[in-house]
């Protein structure tokens, strides 16, 4: 496989002992995937969170072959058509282990590790509560709605203005449209980095063309 072409198939799932195994549905990719533990886990929902990320896969190659390491995740920026690999730092480090590559097969490696993870640890949970109303609303997304609430947040507002605003609506409905805007980058939450989801949150338009990491990265 050369670089130029996308990673879209996982390889076999392969757990070591004491190591949990994660089933999850992703609402980028519109299927479900198998997550080596927890980190993997937090790792997906950091994905999930940015939407100049376009595309992904899980284990989507092997480090050096079959017998050896797993790349935990290849990721597709929108202005990287190649993309680059994700490997999570190991619970337990050797330090006589050589220097990390910076390459694999070509593509760039990005290392995240658990000073990352913890750094991240109030947007990740905030992004475990979104996930499921994009899951569970994907199929039945209101277009005229969403498109109502983006224009609604020309300003400002919170999480509890917005439901105000559209109390004709069922709020579980009018909080996935707004989640689903958030995914795409057409709104966004600086508060999802420093709080708590909740009825404070403050939403609004995206305001410059170049689409922010507002969640995470």
């Amino acid at each position: 496989m050369t670089a130029s072409k996308p990673y879209t198939r996982a390889v076999v799932f392969s757990r070591p002992a004491g190591r949990r195994r994660i089933e999850v549905f992703s609402p980028k990719l519109a299927r479900r995937l198998s997550l080596g533990g927890y980190d993997a886990y937090r790792t997906w929902l950091v994905i999930e969170a940015n939407p100049r990320i376009k595309s992904f896969c899980e284990r989507p190659t092997y480090v050096d072959g079959p017998r050896g390491a797993v790349i935990d995740f290849w990721v597709q920026l929108s202005d990287d058509e190649a993309g680059e690999f994700w490997m999570i730092e190991p619970t337990t480090v050797n330090k006589t282990a050589t220097v990390p590559e910076t390459q694999l097969h070509g593509l760039n490696v990005r290392y995240i590790t658990h000073a990352d993870l913890l750094a991240w640890a109030i947007p990740i949970a905030n992004w475990a509560r979104i996930t499921p109303y994009l899951v569970s609303h994907r199929r039945y997304q209101d277009r005229l709605l969403v498109q109502s609430i983006e224009t609604f947040l020309h300003q400002p507002a919170s999480i509890d203005a917005i439901l105000k605003q559209f109390a004709q609506r069922d709020t579980t409905t009018v909080e996935a449209a707004l989640f689903s805007l958030l995914a795409a980058g057409r709104v966004l939450s600086p508060d999802l980095a420093r709080a708590p989801l909740g009825g404070s949150t403050r939403f609004h338009q995206t305001e410059c063309v170049e689409v922010r990491a507002h969640a995470v990265l």
